[in-house]
């Protein structure tokens, strides 16, 4: 039994950057050798284990051959028999196909000279057996392009190949989402989503992009955000709900926002058919609601509405939530230097602190009881957020 270093790793290494996950493959074993020694099954269809103390994954060596349609439409096998070199040859690019041991890196398909060269290249014309690989290309292409790589011109024609085949139907919502999910942390967004766009996938599985990239001023906006995405290092939250922004052209109009359950409509129908955590729509809705109401807010009523948000969010358990709501507003600040939303960040964290001292332990002290003790919590907050926005006013005034 040998074991190897293969995949992203070993590509990361060559490039000497920071290696995030390992993966191994397994020359010489069984599936009954692997359980004997402790190994932890993961996969229904492929001989994939968690080690049992790193977690790391390790796979036998196996061959592939197409039997069906999308990405497990495949016959495994994966017996003793089954070399290095066959197993390397079923992956998808040469820079992902080379596997490293004991100081030795064993590369059969020219892998390391293309990272040399800048190259993004298929191993082999199997590449167009699992349409997810058109995916993963574009996810490469959008973590390394800043590093001079490119697409070679032969995996462009197999691109298309695939997306002309209607493939990319049969891609399970779950993978689109983790591949698309490892962009938002890693990769840039608006390469991401413009390739998706030029080779016309977003028909098939990102039908809300097609309309982002199809008008002049919301692709403008879309690349000052997104193009310079590793230089804000707002988190996946941040990103997705800036990206849920663009569905509907909410954002750039104000005649649009009257619109706002069309705007929502949309996400929602974007998280289910993704299958995405209910959280993400819940926290957007109402972060959106809290942007829509700011528009059009009467001064009278702004008190109240910042309690509302906060209550909503249920920020007083789950503070993290308010990082994410000034990110996102700074984020919109960015975008249309609306001066309603100028330091309206800052605000809601100073408003946050001034009513969070709000103790329940206090009122019961002075004999609140049950439900009085949260009407009593209630409008001591609104009076804390109403002085506050009072002393901004009487600043202003001065």
């Amino acid at each position: 039994m040998k074991i190897y270093l293969v995949g992203g790793a070993v590509r990361d290494k060559l490039l000497n950057l920071n290696i995030r996950d390992k993966d191994w493959v397994i020359v010489g074993s069984s599936y009954k050798e692997m359980l004997n020694l402790g190994f932890i099954p993961i996969g229904n269809d492929f001989p994939v284990f968690l080690h049992p103390i790193t977690y790391e994954e390790y796979a036998l060596a196996r061959k592939e051959k197409k039997i069906g349609k999308g990405y497990k439409g495949f016959l495994c096998n994966f017996s003793k028999k089954i070399s290095l070199k066959e197993d390397l040859y079923r992956r998808d690019l040469t820079m992902n196909a080379i596997a490293y041991r004991k100081g030795i890196y064993y590369d059969f398909f020219g892998g390391i000279n293309d990272i040399k060269n800048r190259i993004i290249k298929h191993v082999s014309p199997y590449f167009s057996d699992d349409p997810l690989r058109v995916l993963r290309v574009i996810k490469i292409y959008s973590f390394y392009s800043k590093l001079g790589f490119y697409i070679h011109k032969k995996t462009l024609k197999l691109i298309n190949k695939i997306v002309n085949s209607g493939e990319l139907l049969y891609i399970k919502p779950e993978r689109i989402w983790l591949e698309t999910k490892k962009v938002f942390s890693k990769g840039n967004l608006f390469i991401y989503f413009n390739l998706i766009n030029l080779f016309n996938i977003d028909k098939f599985i990102y039908p809300e992009i097609y309309n982002i990239f199809n008008k002049k001023k919301t692709k403008k906006y879309f690349k000052l955000l997104f193009n310079n995405y590793n230089n804000y290092k707002l988190g996946l939250e941040i990103n997705l709900f800036c990206l849920f922004l663009f569905f509907g052209n909410s954002i750039f109009s104000k005649k649009y926002f009257f619109y706002k359950n069309y705007t929502l409509s949309i996400v929602l129908n974007f998280c289910n058919r993704l299958k995405l955590p209910k959280k993400f729509f819940n926290i957007f809705k109402y972060m959106y609601f809290f942007l829509y109401k700011i528009f059009f807010i009467k001064n009278k009523i702004l008190s109240i509405l910042f309690l509302n948000l906060l209550n909503i969010i249920n920020v007083w358990r789950n503070p993290k939530i308010l990082s994410y709501l000034c990110k996102f507003i700074k984020i919109i600040n960015l975008l249309l230097k609306n001066k309603i939303l100028f330091f309206l960040d800052k605000y809601i964290y100073i408003i946050y602190i001034i009513t969070n001292n709000v103790k329940n332990k206090y009122l019961i002290k002075l004999g609140y009881k049950g439900i009085f003790i949260r009407k009593r919590i209630r409008f001591i907050r609104y009076k804390k957020i109403y002085f506050f926005l009072k002393s901004l006013y009487l600043k202003k005034l001065k």
